[in-house]
């Protein structure tokens, strides 16, 4: 792995964590260990990781990996397409 952009994907939901480091291939076990014992600084993966059984239910892709996987890439957009409309939503107007 290089710096750049990366992404943590949550198996069997429409989870998709998206960031970027410097020198990934050196952050990349420091991250998994910080996951692991429960102090990741992103707190929504954190949860996740907790709730759903750490990377056993994860999947990690590169920038490489994103740009070449239609897939992912149409789920980024899907998400974003999701949140935007639930943020447009007033809350009184949620179930």
């Amino acid at each position: 792995m290089q710096s750049g952009i990366f992404a943590v994907v949550t198996i069997g939901s429409y989870r998709l964590y998206i960031g970027e480091v410097h020198h990934l291939e050196q952050r990349w076990k420091p991250a998994l260990a910080q996951l692991n014992q429960g102090n990741y600084p992103d707190i929504q993966l954190q949860q996740t990781w907790n709730r759903v059984g750490g990377k056993r239910r994860f999947t990690f892709h590169t920038s490489k990996d994103l740009i070449e996987d239609l897939e992912l890439l149409e789920r980024a957009q899907f998400l974003a397409d999701v949140e935007s409309q639930r943020t447009a939503v007033p809350k009184s107007s949620r179930g």
